[in-house]
């Protein structure tokens, strides 16, 4: 949907009403929200603080409980003493479990059962449901935990089953040494408890109706939870608290609501008191002054476009015509003009688009002829290029080829000469055929032509050529790339020096290129002349080339870059006295096929 300045205007200036006073409302907002919930945080640190005193002193006092056997002499004698006879054993029996019993008639009714684990287990209960310790309890995790420890240890909360109630208990467990030689480990103490006491604790806190209280121990496991919070807040919690483990305060978000989670750790254990606030609680006040403010926002937006309405439609009335006419020209009609009446900006505006108008369409007339002329001289242009590069490289393999023939025919070797003959003509009308490209498999066996009719010159001639993969053999190239490459390693390499003659061609398919590598084993190139040759390699201009030695590397080269590319064409390398190494390098996506000679 297209909009009208004037439209947008109006928009403006309501907008600039509307956000100028909701981001008044937003900031003060912001600002009254983060000082009542750091005032709510704060209180209910102090708060969390005190539980975490009187939880640690609850646990203070379980942990004395552990330690009074210290404070019973017969018990400790009777722990160190091994009976050898029945009764001995009986009398062991009676006095500590009647010590257990008169433990278990202490005022505290959290207080379940308490062992003592030593030669045999001994134990006393409140109720007639005895715990489940296993007879090889020695491999328990929490026995092996309490025999490495000078300090009491929590075994993690469980449920027990007593009858038709279901009881949540901890325990303590303490190890016990000889008062003698505190090296001699005599057994362990161990109190159950169920969290009455922990709960009678935590309920005492008051921490509101919108919030919830937990103690959770090291391994997640609810030591005590209220019944203010649902299962999914108690997972997103265990999940919070992993991400957060340092801190003492942050912010929980579940199913697009917000809590203020509060955390303080006990000193005695490894516990932590966690405290849960909705923020919407928290923030009503500040959200219902947020609301009003919003709805007066919103009415003063809109008497600002009621005033406004006039006045934008008598000041834009000009720009409008103006705005008709820009419509026109964009059409196509370049012979509208505007009202210039007038010395203000207005005025000036419709001058400005007049003026634009001329210019455009003489510009427009000038562009089209000069794109014109420039496509057909750079047209003409490399179609002259590319037909001069190939008429330098057909006469100069066809004197070679035939001046081979002729020495022949001197020496009297009339069948060869026919046979050489007939595989010129083939060379030829596969030239003719293909035009100026042809297939890689067509190049090679050009090539293999061409080294062929070499050897009849050179009887020292060695040479080797690669065999062309069926994935390869229809790549298109430039006619006439490979075999002038080599004809120049025989000639300006090679025939200078005496003895055997080799030149190998293979083939190497890289991730990013095809390259085919003519090495010889010449006269090699000069140190001076080599670096002027790359240099002219280098060259990606189509100026006419300065080497004049037949068919050069620097036309060949520019030949493939007109096909391909300047990422490609040929690299050497070259020791004196050594070889040449010639590297010809290609796309690996050619064109598509062509018929092959």
């Amino acid at each position: 949907m297209k909009t009208s300045v004037k439209q947008k205007l109006l928009a403006m200036i309501s907008a600039l009403i509307l956000v100028s006073v909701m981001a008044v409302t937003v900031l003060t907002n912001q600002n009254y929200r983060a000082d009542l919930v750091a005032q709510s945080a704060e209180s209910t640190r102090q708060l969390l603080e005190q539980l975490a005193i009187n939880v640690d002193t609850y646990l203070d006092e379980l942990f004395r409980l552990c330690l009074s056997p210290y404070y019973n002499k017969r018990v400790m004698e009777q722990l160190e003493l091994t009976p050898l006879s029945a009764a001995a054993k009986l009398q062991k029996r009676r006095i500590i479990e009647d010590y257990l019993s008169e433990m278990m008639t202490l005022p505290r009714g959290d207080i379940l059962r308490a062992h003592i684990l030593s030669d045999e287990i001994y134990s006393s209960s409140k109720t007639r449901y005895s715990a489940d310790i296993p007879d090889d309890y020695r491999r328990e995790s929490w026995y092996e935990s309490a025999m490495n420890s000078s300090e009491a240890v929590f075994v993690p909360a469980h449920t027990e089953t007593q009858g038709k109630a279901v009881l949540s208990v901890f325990s303590v467990v303490q190890r016990l040494n000889s008062t003698r030689d505190s090296t001699n480990t005599l057994g362990m103490i161990r109190v159950d408890a169920n969290y009455n006491g922990i709960k009678a604790v935590c309920d005492r806190a008051s921490t509101g109706q919108s919030s919830g209280l937990y103690i959770l121990d090291s391994a997640g496991n609810v030591i005590y939870a209220n019944d203010r919070a649902g299962e999914a807040l108690r997972g997103a919690l265990g999940i919070a608290l992993g991400s957060h483990p340092e801190e003492n305060a942050f912010t929980l978000v579940l199913d697009k609501a917000e809590y203020l989670v509060s955390v303080q750790s006990l000193n005695v254990t490894d516990w932590r008191i966690i405290d849960i606030h909705s923020m919407k609680a928290l923030t009503t006040a500040s959200t219902m002054a947020r609301n009003k403010a919003f709805v007066l926002a919103f009415l003063c937006a809109v008497l600002g476009v009621l005033v406004s309405v006039p006045l934008v439609r008598l000041f834009l009335g000009p720009i409008f015509r103006i705005t008709g006419l820009m419509r026109s020209a964009q059409g196509g009609d370049l012979t509208v003009r505007a009202s210039t009446d007038g010395h203000d900006e207005l005025a000036y505006l419709a001058r400005s688009f007049n003026e634009m108008l001329e210019q455009i369409h003489a510009e427009t007339e000038r562009n089209n002829l000069l794109t014109r002329q420039v496509y057909e001289a750079r047209y003409l242009e490399k179609e002259a290029q590319y037909a001069a590069l190939c008429n330098q490289i057909r006469p100069h393999f066809l004197f070679n080829a035939l001046n081979t023939i002729h020495l022949l025919i001197k020496t009297a070797r009339g069948d060869e000469a026919v046979q050489c003959i007939d595989m010129l003509a083939t060379l030829l009308r596969g030239m003719v055929n293909t035009g100026r490209e042809i297939s890689l498999g067509a190049e090679m066996k050009i090539v293999e032509s061409y080294l062929i009719l070499q050897q009849k010159r050179y009887s020292s001639l060695c040479y080797t050529l690669p065999q062309v993969s069926a994935s390869w053999s229809e790549y298109l190239l430039p006619a006439l790339t490979v075999q002038p490459i080599v004809e120049n390693a025989l000639i300006h390499g090679c025939e200078p020096k005496r003895g055997s003659t080799r030149i190998d061609v293979h083939m190497e398919e890289m991730e990013d290129e095809l390259r085919v590598v003519i090495q010889d084993n010449g006269m090699g190139i000069t140190m001076d002349k080599l670096a002027a040759l790359k240099e002219a390699l280098l060259e990606s201009t189509m100026e006419p080339s300065v080497y004049d030695a037949g068919v050069g590397l620097v036309n060949i080269s520019r030949r493939v870059k007109l096909k391909f590319g300047q990422q490609y064409g040929l690299s050497i390398e070259s020791r004196p006295g050594e070889g040449t190494c010639i590297t010809l390098h290609l796309p690996t996506k050619g064109d598509t096929p062509c018929t092959e000679p």
